[in-house]
C-alpha cells in the first residue's frame, strides 16, 4: 500500500483535484465520492492507495489544515500591510 499527503486544490464537477504536498506540480484527479463528504478546498489529507493504484482509504489532517490556513492568513495580512 502506498500513501501520499495531498492538499485539495479544487473541485471540478465530480472530481477533486489534489496537489502532492511535497511537490505541488504533481496533481491527481480523484472521484469526489472516494473522499469524505465533509472535505473542502484547502484541506490536507493522506490518501492510501492499494496495489492497483485505487484509493483504499483517506484521512484528513485537521491540525495541519488549520496550521496551513493560519499561515496563509498571516502571509496575506503581511502583504496587505506592506502595500499601505
Amino acid at each position: 500500500m502506498r500513501t501520499n499527503i495531498y492538499t485539495i486544490d479544487r473541485f471540478e464537477r465530480d472530481f477533486a483535484v489534489l496537489l502532492l504536498r511535497e511537490d505541488e506540480t504533481v496533481q491527481i484527479d480523484v472521484p469526489r465520492h472516494k473522499l469524505p463528504e465533509y472535505v473542502k478546498e484547502g484541506m490536507i489529507l493522506s490518501v492510501f492507495f492499494d496495489k492497483e493504484g485505487n484509493i483504499a482509504n483517506t484521512e484528513v489532517f485537521e491540525a495541519a489544515t488549520e496550521a496551513a490556513h493560519e499561515n496563509a492568513q498571516q502571509l496575506l495580512e503581511k502583504i496587505m500591510n506592506k502595500n499601505k
